[in-house]
């Protein structure tokens, strides 16, 4: 799954955290909540815009949903074939980052929107919503059905039935499988990392720590703000809103964001070149993964 975090609209979200409905047994498939998932592209601050060339081959938080929302019903299908007719998996989407994929756009370069910083500081603006878990089970007998093994060792039938191997588990890889994004986001971390060591980068980065130390913030690199405030709090303080606050407003400027993306494109560009024909294989079983997703989805539906 994703790993970043993202940005939206930083209105406090109605009733976000309130208990999720309870899932209804007649609903064939694992419920999806849609609220605050991320924009494709950053709308909002320094990162309004931006889109680095590697994240045309990353799957973005929806697809990934759309996946994981196949799996499910490919589990939820085989599991009641064995007599697990209630069987239920945990919603889906309750959680969303706050970025769309794995480049973390938003706050790639550290934070980026003044208007989050001031009234959040660094911490997300969203909080997740409750997930209504999935009923109990039996366990010993699920665990047969799901992985196809009993007492640490394989088998081929539960109650006289034969199981597919690895058990529903195993039918689910078969028929969906996963998103694979292992090569793209080798080399987004790749030239993120080569990206801190260009001149240019190193320039801006340099002003804006000068412009921090001329607000009282001791600061080498946007890293290094982590180091002067609180995460485990439960809510930002005034002087982590001042922080923050001053973070983004000596980012825009001395020009670090734009300066630092302007880096890791050019970076992108040429590693994209030296890869062509793996990133062209890899997004090609990307939409093998994910048309095939969607007619499982579609059939449910």
């Amino acid at each position: 799954m994703l790993a970043g975090c993202g940005q939206q609209a930083i209105d406090d979200p109605p009733a976000r955290n309130a208990a999720a409905p309870a899932a209804d047994p007649a609903q064939p498939g694992p419920q999806v909540f849609r609220d605050n998932w991320p924009d494709k592209v950053p709308t909002r601050g320094l990162a309004k815009g931006l889109a680095l060339p590697l994240e045309a081959y990353m799957p973005s938080y929806s697809d990934e949903i759309a996946v994981q929302q196949a799996r499910d019903n490919a589990e939820i299908a085989c599991m009641r074939r064995y007599g697990f007719t209630n069987w239920r998996t945990e919603d889906l989407g309750t959680a969303p980052p706050l970025a769309a994929n794995a480049s973390n756009m938003p706050r790639r370069y550290g934070l980026t929107d003044l208007a989050e910083a001031q009234k959040h500081g660094y911490r997300p603006p969203h909080p997740g919503r409750e997930s209504t878990p999935p009923p109990e089970r039996d366990a010993a007998d699920a665990v047969t059905v799901l992985q196809g093994r009993q007492g640490g060792s394989e088998v081929t039938s539960f109650k006289g039935t034969a199981l597919p191997e690895g058990g529903c588990t195993g039918e689910v890889n078969g028929k969906v499988g996963t998103l694979d994004a292992n090569l793209v986001e080798r080399l987004s971390g790749e030239s993120f990392e080569l990206s801190q060591q260009t001149a240019a980068v190193k320039t801006a980065m340099g002003q804006w720590s000068q412009c921090m130390k001329d607000r009282g913030h001791q600061v080498s690199t946007v890293w290094d703000t982590d180091n002067l405030h609180s995460p485990a709090a439960g809510t930002a303080s005034t002087e982590e809103i001042k922080l923050a606050t001053d973070d983004v407003e000596c980012k825009t400027a001395t020009g670090l964001v734009k300066v630092w993306f302007d880096e890791e494109t050019a970076i992108q560009k040429q590693l994209i070149k030296d890869n062509k024909p793996n990133l062209d294989k890899l997004r090609s079983r990307q939409s093998g993964t994910l048309s095939t997703a969607t007619a499982i989805n579609t059939s449910v539906h």
